[in-house]
This record gives C-alpha cells, structure tokens and sequence, in this order.
C-alpha cells in the first residue's frame, strides 16, 4: 500500500474523494481531454474546475462557479495517471455551489425528477405528449424553466412495462433482479422488455422491484438532500433481492454505475443494504458478457444491417470495457462501426439547460458529423438519454445494445 493510500485509508464518502487532490501534479492531461474545455473559453478546464480551485473552496468567502460547466462526462477521470477523482471533486463542489446559492431554478428541480413527470405526464399522455411536440409550448417552457427548446424530450408512455410484466408468462429458472429505472418504467418500456424477453430466452425469471429513478440528476447538480431520500427508497427496494444473493441488472449505464458507486462516493452510503446491492448489481450488457459463450451464442442468428455504436460516458467510470461491443461482433451479418467520439455532447441533463445547450451540441458534433456521414440503419447506445439526443439530432433511430441482441434472436426489432 502507497503511503498516500495509508494516509487516507479510513476515509471515505466525499472526504476520501476529496483526499485524492494530493495526488495532482497538475500534469495537464486531463486539460487536453476534456470536450467542454474543447469548445467554450467559459469552462477553464478539469484540472483548474477540480482540484486547483478546491483547495481554494475552503475558503468561505470565496465564490467560485466553474464547476458548473463541468458535464461531468469522466473522461478527464478516467486518463488521470494519478488516480485523481476530477470529476467527483468537481460534483461535489456543484452541490457546494447550490447550498449556498439558495433555492435551485424550478427548471432544472423538474428535470431532476423524471419518474415524477414521467408519473404525471403518464395519466395523460396523449395530451401531454401532443402538447410538447408543439414548439411554441417548447419557447414557452424554455423561457419559464430555462428547459431548452432544442433538447430531446421523450415521449410519455405511462407505465406500460410495469403492465406488460405483471402479464408476462415467464420461465420458472433462477431469479434475476431489474433495476428498471426512470427510463423504462415512463419513457421506454420498449428497452425493459427487451432486457426481460433476453433473460426469458436465457431461462431467468425476472422481478422487477422498484420502480423509481435512482436519484443520479439530484446528485449531478447538488441536490443531494432530496438525492439522498430518494437513494435510502431505492437500496431498500433492492436490499432483499441483493441479500438473496440474486444478481441485479440495470439497462442504464448511469443507474447502474449510480447504485454501484455513487451513493457511496457522495452520500457515504455503507449501511448492509446498500453494500450488498452495489455488490450485486450488475450493468446488462457486463453480464451478458460473463455467461458462458454457449449461453447466449447459439441463440444468436445472422443480422443483416450497418450500425454505429456509441459508448456512452459512464462506461469509463464503471471500468468494465466495452461489453455491448463485445456482443454485438458475436452477431453475424452486423456491420459494427465504432464512434470516435468521446462524449454525445446531452450528458444526462446538462443539455437539457438553456444556457448549456449550445455548449452540449458544440461537444456531440464530431459524433453527429460521423453519424451522418456513416448513414448507419441505426445508432445502438446504452444511455437512455444519450439515444434521445442521437435521435433528435440525426434523424436515425437509436437503440439499445439488448434490443438488437433480441432482434438477433428473434428475426426483428420490437
């Protein structure tokens, strides 16, 4: 053990974050990476945003905001040689910044609760769907909220996957937990039912326990109090599958990289239940990738396409490679190429702020110019709101990794 890790060993939750600024020797490189450095003068860049103006934070009296800017893609994170965690000293300065800068803008507490829209907009969904595709309800909202105009709203659909599961006829094999997220259980059922007709194929039984987001837009922008109620709900919905042993998936990269880590790193969150549920989950694509090649090989069967892949941010901070890549080269007939950008520009809700908007689009633009270029039959990605931004933007339909997998299996996308 290094005599830095000595020092710090009984830390943890934010102060162990915080502690791993003594490892900077402001070698610069996380100022060459990161995409909002790239192209706005306003972010002055990870290394000045995190660990530089920390140490100046303590001061009381200082007021420092460039730690807004951040997107919080991880990509300066994930090239530091020295183990610095940029991004999350950068989060916590966010959530610095809106304690004491008072009440947050209405706007972006809607944005932080999507299962509470998706909820309401879902008991009309029709009507409020009709409504949102109207743009002057869009310039309306965007001057009101500060939601802006230009970013992908998805479309309500009530909570459908929660219906088509309760009816779902399913294999009586080993029980496999879905952590379904805001995502599925509102906006994209299509996705959950994708994930459970997969297990289903593979012989698992799937229990879906909790409905609800896991807290991650709360927990980006400093809304940790509310973050924290809304974690506390989701560990003790999971708590008795993941103390069961039983392995719990999650179709969002950001929600399963939420549970695994994040409640801990931000909220100190090491109670039994919350230790065993980031133990067991598990990101979709990750497990599919651990079962034996003849699991899941010899279902597969020849599909006749030209795709592009995109990997969204939070893959670098689980550390788990490229799964969903891994996968889909198994999928003969599938004409795989690979994005060459490091970020889609929307970054969970940061593109979804009127004055960051531009800033999101001028990073997504190398990924969209690609795109457009390639003139794929789809984009596949495994973030939820990565695929409503490549979508919007490109005019081609985007997918998760498991829908194609299933259409591999069963001859057509859902």
């Amino acid at each position: 053990m290094s005599a830095h890790m000595s020092k710090h060993a009984n830390l943890s939750g934010p102060a162990a974050i915080l502690a791993t600024m003594d490892n900077c020797t402001k070698c610069g490189i996380c100022q060459t990476v990161c995409p909002v450095a790239a192209v706005t003068p306003l972010f002055p860049g990870p290394k000045v945003a995190g660990p530089q103006s920390e140490r100046y934070r303590a001061i009381e009296s200082v007021q420092e905001s460039s730690s807004t800017l951040c997107s919080g893609c991880g990509v300066c994170t994930s090239v530091c040689p020295n183990d610095v965690a940029i991004t999350d000293i950068i989060t916590i300065a966010k959530a610095a910044s809106a304690a004491k800068a008072g009440p947050m803008r209405l706007g972006q507490r809607f944005v932080n609760r999507p299962d509470l829209l998706g909820a309401i907009g879902g008991l009309v969904a029709p009507l409020a769907n009709a409504l949102l595709a109207r743009r002057f309800v869009r310039k309306a909202t965007e001057s009101l909220l500060g939601i802006s105009a230009r970013a992908a709203l998805p479309r309500f659909r009530g909570r459908a996957f929660r219906r088509w599961l309760a009816k779902r006829r399913q294999p009586e094999g080993p029980v496999i937990g879905y952590f379904q997220g805001c995502a599925v259980e509102h906006y994209e059922p299509r996705v959950g039912m994708a994930v459970v007709g997969l297990l289903n194929h593979l012989g698992y039984r799937v229990e879906a326990p909790v409905g609800q987001c896991c807290g991650l837009p709360m927990l980006s922008t400093g809304e940790w109090d509310a973050a924290r109620h809304k974690a506390r709900r989701v560990m003790d919905g999971l708590a008795p599958t993941a103390m069961a042993g039983r392995t719990i998936v999650a179709s969002s990269t950001s929600c399963s990289l939420t549970l695994r880590k994040k409640y801990e790193a931000y909220l100190d969150m090491r109670d039994p239940a919350s230790a065993a549920v980031a133990r067991q989950v598990s990101d979709i694509c990750e497990f599919l990738r651990e079962l034996p090649a003849e699991a899941l090989h010899p279902l597969l069967k020849p599909l006749s396409a030209r795709a592009l892949y995109h990997g969204p941010c939070q893959l670098r901070s689980h550390q788990m490679g490229w799964p969903a890549v891994e996968l889909l080269k198994r999928i003969d007939g599938l004409d795989l190429e690979l994005s060459q950008a490091v970020c889609c520009g929307t970054a969970g809700t940061y593109g979804y702020d009127r004055d960051k908007r531009d800033i999101a689009e001028a990073v997504g633009a190398t990924l969209m110019d690609q795109i457009r270029a390639s003139r794929p039959d789809f984009v596949i990605c495994d973030s939820e709101t990565c695929r409503w931004h490549i979508a919007a933007e490109t005019k081609i339909p985007c997918f998760h990794p498991v829908e194609i997998l299933l259409a591999s299996i069963e001859g057509a996308i859902r």
